[in-house]
């Protein structure tokens, strides 16, 4: 299919044209998944099998499936750095937020089926190994930024329980943590920190727990953060991510009980936050 086909139906607000199945569109959909054209993964593959979830186009037998195909993704090319296998990763990863949104909204799922989608998410933002953001000419990898738009769908599912956050909490935490490779600039910070609001909002955690996770930034060794560049990179994302947790706090209306209390916590662990 050419980009004008697809210009067509999203001009005909998604509508399948004559001749063509969704199935047959969807599968050309997923082969963009992996494409170094930014148009075709992005502005066609990405926004048309959004809308077609928001329409109601699938039935849940289809989106299982749908499921199980973009969590396979998730293996493919893991480890590599820098190489163009991200690109079907990331967006794997994008879609499968897709779903969940999706299903936030409607309750098609069960809670079977959204257990190994948070089970892969966490394991994925361990184990990926590319940090890009933004690649000239091939357009946004952004790996981190999409796993975080991922973990912040599922801390509304209402599959979710407590330890399930905790372990969402943990993950971002250990990755920001570790992060010597390569400072965040293109914003995941922010996507981070409103997956963990997200998690706060639910009011279904003891404070002294959060207050355990944030003091798990400060009580790391940061003694040669600013003469070590590897430690030096691990820091400076640490902090910019509780800076963006805090300032999302303070910013929000949508708030839980706990709030207030809350931005203590992390205001106290940005002061906590010393390289000596």
């Amino acid at each position: 299919m050419d980009k004008e086909f697809w210009a067509e139906i999203q001009k005909n607000q998604y509508e399948i044209p004559a001749g063509q199945t969704l199935a047959g569109l969807t599968r050309e959909l997923f082969s963009y998944l992996g494409s170094t054209d930014p148009q075709l993964r992005d502005d066609i593959g990405y926004i048309v099998f959004a809308n077609w979830l928001k329409q109601d186009r699938y039935s849940v037998e289809e989106i299982r499936a749908y499921i199980k195909k973009l969590l396979a993704n998730l293996h493919i090319g893991i480890g590599e750095n820098e190489s163009d296998s991200v690109f079907l990763r990331t967006f794997s990863v994008l879609f499968l937020a897709e779903i969940v949104h999706n299903d936030n909204k409607k309750r098609l799922l069960e809670k079977a089926d959204i257990t190994p989608v948070l089970e892969q998410g966490l394991w994925y933002i361990a184990s990926e190994k590319d940090p890009r953001g933004y690649i000239p000419v091939l357009g946004w990898a952004h790996a981190l930024a999409h796993t975080a738009d991922l973990l912040m769908v599922l801390a509304r599912n209402r599959h979710l329980e407590e330890p399930d956050f905790l372990n969402i909490l943990n993950a971002i935490s250990e990755k920001i943590i570790h992060s010597t490779n390569y400072i965040y600039i293109h914003g995941e910070d922010e996507r981070l920190a409103s997956a963990v609001n997200q998690i706060l909002r639910r009011d279904q955690i003891l404070v002294e727990n959060i207050k355990a996770w944030a003091g798990s930034f400060t009580k790391h060794d940061w003694a040669d953060a600013y003469t070590d560049e590897y430690h030096n990179r691990a820091f400076q994302n640490t902090r910019n991510l509780l800076r963006s947790i805090y300032l999302e706090l303070k910013q929000s209306k949508e708030g839980g009980s706990k709030q207030v209390e809350f931005e203590s916590i992390f205001l106290e662990a940005i002061e906590n936050l010393k390289p000596f």
